[in-house]
């Protein structure tokens, strides 16, 4: 195991917070969900989504349209406004593949192409979670 896959099981071993988000690929994680999860990452502190990963951090690996994850960055690029530029890398660990896809915070507002905004904030068990962003809280972003 080289250090980046390492770095990505420690990743999975501290759970999902604010800036770390885990989804789930077993069905094929859809397009649209991927752009509003990036969003959130975007319009909050940045982050990182780890997509092959259930949310109790099983790593159950990428879905089969998911393993060629080159098309990923402009996938999300086109699908959001501003554009939001992401890295995306695949890492292939014991328990299946896993795309890690690096979020930097944005400066601006940012939304899906469908016009939806979304920020990621904690719950009251210190779960994250995506909710829409309403104009009332733009001034303090």
């Amino acid at each position: 195991m080289n250090t980046s896959e390492r770095e990505v099981t420690k990743l999975v071993q501290q759970g999902e917070n604010l800036s770390l988000e885990f989804k789930s690929d077993v069905k094929g994680y859809s397009d649209r969900e991927l752009v509003t999860a990036v969003v959130s990452l975007a319009n909050t502190n940045g982050g990182d989504l780890l997509l092959g990963v259930e949310d109790d951090g099983t790593v159950t690996g990428l879905n089969c349209k998911h393993l060629d994850v080159s098309s990923m960055p402009s996938l999300i690029a086109n699908k959001t406004n501003p554009a939001v530029s992401v890295r995306v890398e695949r890492y292939d660990l014991q328990q299946g593949s896993v795309a890690r896809i690096f979020v930097a915070k944005s400066r601006d507002l940012v939304a899906t192409s469908d016009g939806l905004v979304v920020r990621r904030r904690l719950k009251l068990d210190g779960t994250p979670e995506a909710v829409p962003f309403y104009p009332h809280e733009f001034i303090g972003h």
